[in-house]
């Protein structure tokens, strides 16, 4: 079961091994220094790395209670599809989390929303949590009119009793300075949690550009304006968080937002 607040990073492809070793050896050295739970520090920390890198990360990694995970991983199950990754392996492997429907998967790569949904169905049926990333594409699209069509294609063969995250990562803000502000996130991730009402086992976290600060910056503004639903259970670190001491400057943060 995933902990009720989130913490998480995807390094993309920017991690060399070198980098990769860097990351988790500073990780696993500070965080027993950071938590009330020593025994199990990375609680509520997760992190999506590329496939070569799983086992590194979870023999460094996974005694601290961090939860591991991959990018992606394929629509087929076991069989004659050559270089294709299975859920089936990656579960076996150790992976508990797979990211799906990024935004720069879907522009560089072409997946549709079919695809998208028959990775989800196949990461449930594996064990493993998918991480919807959902969003409109910019400023001026009604998010609940883009997200309703993405969660219907990607959500229709996966059990309303499965764990899903759905990582709320505006198109737009991708990539950007800046995250979204803080009383757009607050009323969109209202509107998620109301769409998926349905779903008992729903995490969400907020990426897009997120960094040390947007996190607090979101909390503030959904207590100043009454609005608890809009409160994330976390937050999903992209390049902002290759810095491992960034990243754990955000894990002190959303812990004492939410504590």
């Amino acid at each position: 079961m995933l902990s009720k607040v989130l913490i998480g990073h995807s390094s993309k492809s920017y991690f060399s091994l070198a980098d990769a070793h860097h990351w988790a050896e500073v990780v696993a050295r500070e965080l027993p220094q950071r938590s009330f739970a020593p025994e199990r520090p990375g609680e509520g920390t997760f992190l999506c790395v590329p496939y070569p890198l799983l086992p590194l990360m979870l023999d460094k990694l996974g005694p601290s209670g961090m939860t591991l995970g991959t990018q992606d991983l394929s629509q087929f199950g076991p069989g004659a599809f050559t270089g294709e990754v299975s859920a089936q392996l990656l579960h076996e492997l150790g992976s508990r989390l797979t990211m799906l429907g990024h935004p720069e998967r879907v522009k560089l790569l072409g997946e549709t929303e079919q695809v998208i949904g028959t990775k989800a169905s196949q990461a449930a049926a594996n064990g493993i949590t998918p991480i919807l990333v959902a969003g409109e594409p910019d400023p001026t699209h009604d998010p609940r009119e883009v997200m309703a069509a993405q969660f219907e294609a990607r959500l229709k063969d996966v059990p309303l009793e499965a764990e899903v995250m759905i990582a709320y990562e505006p198109t737009w803000a991708i990539g950007a300075p800046e995250p979204a502000p803080p009383a757009h996130v607050v009323k969109v991730v209202a509107t998620i949690r109301q769409m998926l009402a349905d779903r008992p086992n729903l995490r969400l976290v907020y990426g897009g550009s997120a960094q040390k600060g947007t996190f607090a910056a979101i909390v503030n503004h959904a207590r100043e304006v009454g609005n608890a639903e809009g409160i994330p259970d976390g937050v999903f670190l992209g390049r902002f968080g290759l810095d491992p001491h960034a990243f754990l400057d955000v894990v002190d943060e959303v812990r004492g937002a939410l504590a």
